[in-house]
């Protein structure tokens, strides 16, 4: 399905997280019954991740910021700041 779904981001030109890609296995004696995360490699991991997803998710926001080619009127954008 991430293939498949992959492709269609594609087509439509949508950005998307390519790297890193992480395909996780549950193992129940990795996590607490809360959920947190116990094994320390895999909790490394997983902060690995989501510090570049949310890099990932500044610059596509950085991308789409008013003024970029493409804005109808760009200096009024600006001027409503």
């Amino acid at each position: 399905m991430q293939s498949s779904f992959r492709s269609v981001l594609s087509f439509l030109d949508a950005p998307q997280l390519n790297a890193p890609e992480a395909y996780i296995r549950f193992v129940p004696e990795i996590y607490g019954e809360d959920g947190e995360v116990k094994d320390e490699a895999t909790a490394g991991l997983l902060r690995h991740y989501m510090e570049e997803y949310g890099s990932f998710v500044a610059r596509v926001l950085a991308a789409n910021a008013p003024g970029h080619i493409g804005d109808e009127h760009p200096d009024k954008d600006k001027a409503s700041r």
